[in-house]
């Protein structure tokens, strides 16, 4: 691969007003492109790997009509500082940044392998598991960023993109905040000088269409408008013109998610909130929106059951702290909790357990009813440390036949042998209670009798 210098092309694009794509090759900074992989209304971006340690990297180049724009060059500055003040891992991270010869403004960031929502959508209708999965990761991700102050303004489904790793299930990284508002007073006039009717048309909140108190539930809006078009296959707004679409964001209601898809009450209810004309009427933050989706239990590709629409913003804010996106409960798990009620589900649950544990008791019982009488245990003899093996019993042989002295006339009477063997390991046992040491009373011990001490007589 040849290297090709960027000041071999900045006069000829600069002399005639086009942009020249950067060739395979060409160095910037530390690493050098490889190819383009895709091109928006700003600016390209490119595939670039580092010649030494092979890092691989996206490199965003900024068109060089926008490049001369004071207020457009900050807006893309604005976008690599706040990606690394959110710090969030569904957000795409920025770590280098630096201006082309010819003028042109890029930024450094990581390259992910996999695709954009839009091209996961284009091939049909998406599993709605997978969709909620990822959806919830993008609520983190809009949390995360609403926590700094900073709003997305052009959430779409070409600003979400797929990543789909080499070891591990695919997850979800947020694109693209070239156009995310800083909610701060020295950023707040540096977004109005350029005018704030910024967007995509089809995914614009209200609120956005006016140019007129944009916050945080802006996103809310778009983000409701990406699960309009998942659960039903279409937008909701999508025929006529750019006014008209934007038109109808303001004036008209938005059609009944049930006309386009087998989807339940709850569930429309959460999208026809999201998309709300008013902003206090929506989910009052990403996090909200999150655990009700969350909420959410999916069967067969149809939402079955669907939390109830009450504040939760102390809920939301405590359970976006420990990511809310992971251990997602069982599709099987309806939720029909209210506030201050213990859900049914549990109840059934522990009732279930019950249950299991009394059958279990009784068969239990029912095996060992042959086995009623309980004897005690009996005590075995103490054991030396040593256990000698076991003899197999044998007869005791018979004692010995006394002999009267010679002269007498009377036979020798044997002694009567034995009727019944004696076990050999039968040991002689103490009696209980009996004191070794003390002498019986009336007999003098035998140190008394050898004249060693004095009987005591009392």
């Amino acid at each position: 691969m040849t290297e090709t210098k960027v000041g071999n092309f900045s006069a000829q694009s600069a002399a005639s007003g086009v942009d020249q794509a950067l060739q395979p090759g060409t160095k910037i900074g530390e690493y050098q492109i490889e190819r383009e992989l895709g091109r928006g209304g700003m600016g390209a971006v490119y595939a670039a790997r580092h010649p030494i340690i092979g890092k691989r990297v996206a490199i965003k180049v900024l068109d060089a009509s926008f490049s001369r724009d004071g207020a457009l060059v900050q807006r893309f500055l604005d976008e690599a500082r706040a990606v690394n003040k959110i710090g969030h891992p569904n957000i795409i991270d920025v770590f280098s940044f630096g201006q082309l010869p010819d003028g042109r403004q890029y930024f450094v960031m990581e390259f992910l392998e996999g695709e954009t929502m839009a091209a996961w959508l284009g091939r049909g209708r998406p599993d709605i598991a997978e969709a909620r999965r990822l959806l919830l990761q993008v609520c983190e991700a809009l949390e995360a960023a609403h926590r700094e102050g900073i709003i997305h303004r052009d959430l779409k489904p070409e600003n979400l993109w797929i990543a789909r790793p080499k070891h591990g299930e695919p997850f979800m990284k947020v694109l693209d905040f070239g156009i995310a508002k800083l909610v701060e007073p020295e950023a707040a006039t540096n977004i109005t000088k350029t005018g704030t009717i910024m967007g995509t048309p089809q995914y614009m909140s209200p609120e956005q269409c006016t140019g007129r108190g944009v916050d945080h539930r802006t996103d809310v809006y778009s983000l409701g408008v990406i699960m309009f078009q998942i659960f039903c296959g279409r937008l909701p707004f999508d025929d006529g013109s750019v006014a008209e679409i934007m038109s109808a964001h303001l004036t008209k209601a938005p059609p009944r998610p049930g006309e386009f898809a087998a989807i339940s009450p709850g569930m429309e209810s959460l999208l026809l909130s999201c998309l709300d004309k008013n902003p206090a009427n929506r989910p009052a933050s990403a996090a909200e929106l999150g655990l009700r989706l969350k909420d959410a239990a999916v069967v067969g590709g149809v939402v079955t059951a669907m939390q109830a629409p009450f504040r939760r913003t102390d809920e939301a804010s405590a359970a976006t702290k420990k990511g809310f996106a992971t251990g997602l409960p069982t599709l099987l798990a309806g939720s029909e909790e209210t506030k201050g009620e213990v859900p049914k589900k549990h109840i059934r649950l522990v009732l279930v357990s019950a249950a299991v544990v009394v059958a279990a008791f009784g068969l239990w019982l029912a095996l060992r009813g042959g086995k009623a009488q309980v004897t005690a245990p009996v005590e075995s003899p103490p054991q030396s440390a040593t256990t000698p093996a076991l003899v197999p019993p044998t007869m005791p042989e018979p004692p010995p036949v006394k002999v009267e002295a010679a002269g007498s006339d009377r036979e020798p009477t044997p002694t009567p042998a034995v009727s019944h063997p004696v076990r050999p390991s039968a040991r002689p046992r103490p009696a209980k209670n009996v004191d070794t040491v003390t002498p019986v009373k009336g007999k003098p011990s035998r140190a008394a009798r050898q004249g060693l001490i004095q009987e005591n007589p009392f």
